[in-house]
């Protein structure tokens, strides 16, 4: 299965939905995520590609692109750099420090408060994605 494509994003949602570690870790989270994922051709990725859930509970998925006055964090990079951190490869702080992924809207203490549950998001992601 493609990385970033609406069935990859669907798997994705549909196993943080179930998954005991991460609704634990992430029990108050409780906003809405979205990753805006930019065209990236070296890493497959030829067009622009949204989606997003909502957190801890997942009982609202989407795929497709929203405003960044419709979420609560709103999140953009390119998809190597998304295939890097959910593959292990970078770490997301230093993503998140460094620009190479964006945090159009939010609270970077959001995302570090809940580090727990975005390492869990992240390893899910990266199971999916080999």
């Amino acid at each position: 299965m493609k990385m970033f494509s609406a069935e990859w994003a669907q798997t994705l949602a549909d196993k943080l939905k179930v998954d005991e570690a991460f609704q634990r870790k992430a029990q108050n989270f409780d906003s809405n995520l979205h990753f805006h994922v930019l065209k990236d051709p070296k890493a497959g990725l030829q067009e622009d590609v949204s989606f997003g859930m909502w957190v801890p509970s997942i009982d609202s998925f989407w795929y497709g692109p929203k405003k960044a006055d419709e979420v609560d964090i709103f999140l953009e990079g390119k998809a190597g750099v998304y295939e890097a951190v959910f593959k292990g490869k970078k770490n997301v702080v230093i993503a998140l420090t460094m620009g190479a992924i964006k945090l159009k809207k939010g609270q970077v203490t959001k995302l570090t408060g809940n580090l727990g549950a975005v390492s869990r998001f992240i390893e899910v992601a990266g199971i999916i994605s080999t």
